[in-house]
């Protein structure tokens, strides 16, 4: 009879097993599961967050040292900062924009003299027009001198000058290498507005005027 018991027994939890192969999980460890992950969500997102803000900094201050350099292998070679205009005078415009197209509306999120300059068809331009190729303001004829002493030896550029990792151009205000004024226009910098989009420093650049806000910038050359 014990036998047979058991037997039975056995029979039976088998039969129970054959009913409930698996227990599932019951709604409080689904719970108790997504609020773990929610949680380390939570501390995960804003420590990326941080990381790639940190990358994208580190890359445009790499890059305004990058354009800079190009920026004065240029003047080295001719004598004069790219600033040149359609006509062909030297000195004239007073912002470049890096990027392999004009901005066609404001890129940043407000408005400065840099940007209206920059932006201007009297006083800006792409600085592609001056390192990649030779056509200041997309003019043809107003191109550098390709011979002689002074001349233009580019492209001083490796394809186009870059957008700074927010899809901005950086400004280079060339104005600040050849304007003669008593305290302004002192600094010229590669510079990018950074995350947030505005420029924080003065585009009325005195002696001692530096970089401001989560601007990005390189300084190329400074007037005494």
């Amino acid at each position: 009879m014990i036998a047979d018991a058991l037997r039975m027994k056995r029979a039976a939890n088998i039969g129970q097993s054959l009913r409930n192969p698996e227990r599932g999980f019951t709604l409080v460890e689904v719970i108790v599961v997504l609020t773990v992950i929610l949680m380390l969500t939570a501390i995960a997102v804003p420590m990326l967050s941080s990381y790639m803000e940190d990358a994208r900094r580190a890359r445009a201050e790499a890059e305004v040292k990058v354009v800079g350099a190009a920026t004065m292998s240029f003047y080295k070679d001719l004598g004069v900062f790219p600033a040149r205009n359609s006509a062909g005078t030297n000195n004239t415009c007073y912002v470049m924009l890096t990027g392999p197209t004009m901005p066609t509306v404001n890129p940043w999120n407000a408005g400065h003299n840099w940007i209206t300059w920059g932006m201007g068809a009297a006083r800006g331009d792409l600085l592609n027009n001056h390192l990649t190729v030779n056509r200041p303001q997309n003019a043809v004829a107003a191109a550098y001198a390709t011979t002689g002493t002074m001349r233009w030896r580019g492209p001083y550029s490796n394809g186009s000058t870059p957008l700074d990792p927010w899809g901005r151009p950086y400004v280079v205000n060339v104005s600040s290498g050849y304007l003669a004024n008593a305290t302004l226009y002192k600094r010229l910098w590669v510079i990018s507005a950074g995350a947030n989009g505005l420029f924080d420093t003065s585009a009325n650049a005195t002696a001692t005027t530096d970089v401001t806000g989560d601007d990005i910038g390189f300084l190329i050359t400074q007037q005494q």
